[in-house]
């Protein structure tokens, strides 16, 4: 959900845009759902094409993003602001009386807003205080994993969520720093880093463990995962479902659900005749991810990295 954010004003810069607005299918009397708001950028596209008939429910896990969501999206009754995770989406739209929407989209990618607020302490680029929650009213926070974990499970995330090759090094740094001072800032665990990688390769090293530690903070994949196993059962007939992905880790399980739900059929393959009766549910419309454009690229160097797989229900 990448858009570039001042103080002063908001520029929306929705990651391959276009390309949602054309894979979802629009109908102006459909029902849409965006499970990651961030600053409305898709969504402002969405609601544009609905008409009065037409319905939108939006979710963002950040308080800030839905108080800013609703002074930017037009007021009406038929268009939903939610401040809860995306993966709850099923409780809301049994409380408005929803059994099914016509499409889906979700950004997994951390918006601009986020990334330029210090406060909030998820870019290595800025000092800021260890926070990295998506939810400010969550309790866990950066600071309290890296000041409290061993170096065992630091290792662990760092490795599993970043795909760190020093992560060893690094967690036990950290556990040895921390018995002088506590970390309390970005720039705490910054220069540790540095310290471990020096200069080569540091900036995708630096990434690779605030990703880490921003997924373990808000539970990102296990989110994710409880989306996948029940969003199909949401999705009206020709319904389509839009992720866009920015690691390995969420792109992953986004293709394995996809093509699990396309196969249907989960008998062992030495078995001739179906008897478990699982038939296909999905019809996989991107048999390789859509990226951006390098146009795209140049004009928001933030994009580089997403990943779009698309799904239609059958």
């Amino acid at each position: 959900m990448t858009q570039i954010w001042t103080s002063n004003r908001t520029f929306h810069i929705p990651v391959l845009k276009d390309q949602i607005v054309q894979f979802l299918n629009i109908r102006p009397s459909g029902i849409y759902l965006d499970g990651t708001l961030g600053l409305a950028g898709h969504a402002a596209e969405i609601i544009s094409i609905l008409s009065k008939k037409g319905a939108f429910v939006g979710f963002d896990r950040d308080e800030e993003a839905i108080k800013r969501c609703k002074t930017s999206l037009p007021a009406s009754s038929k268009c939903h602001l939610v401040h809860a995770s995306y993966d709850q989406f099923p409780q809301f739209l049994e409380s408005i009386n929803i059994k099914g929407v016509d499409g889906i989209l979700l950004d997994l990618g951390i918006s601009s807003m986020q990334l330029d607020s210090p406060e909030r302490g998820f870019s290595y680029r800025m000092d800021g205080p260890l926070d990295m929650r998506f939810n400010r009213k969550n309790s866990i926070t950066a600071k309290d994993i890296l000041n409290t974990k061993d170096d065992t499970y630091l290792t662990e995330i760092f490795r599993k969520y970043g795909e760190e090759r020093n992560a060893k090094k690094i967690a036990k740094k950290i556990v040895n720093i921390r018995m002088t001072f506590p970390l309390t800032t970005t720039s705490d665990l910054k220069n540790i880093i540095q310290s471990v990688i020096g200069d080569s390769f540091l900036t995708k090293t630096l990434s690779r463990i605030f990703q880490a530690l921003r997924i373990v903070v808000n539970d990102e994949l296990t989110i994710l995962k409880n989306f996948l196993n029940i969003f199909a059962d949401y999705l009206n007939n020709k319904g389509r479902i839009t992720i866009i992905s920015y690691h390995s880790l969420e792109d992953r399980l986004v293709k394995q659900k996809f093509k699990e739900l396309e196969k249907g059929c989960v008998c062992p393959p030495d078995i001739p005749i179906c008897q478990c009766g699982i038939k296909p549910s999905l019809k996989v419309l991107t048999k390789r991810p859509i990226v951006p454009s390098e146009e795209e690229v140049r004009r928001n160097r933030r994009a580089r990295a997403a990943k779009l797989r698309v799904a239609e229900k059958i």
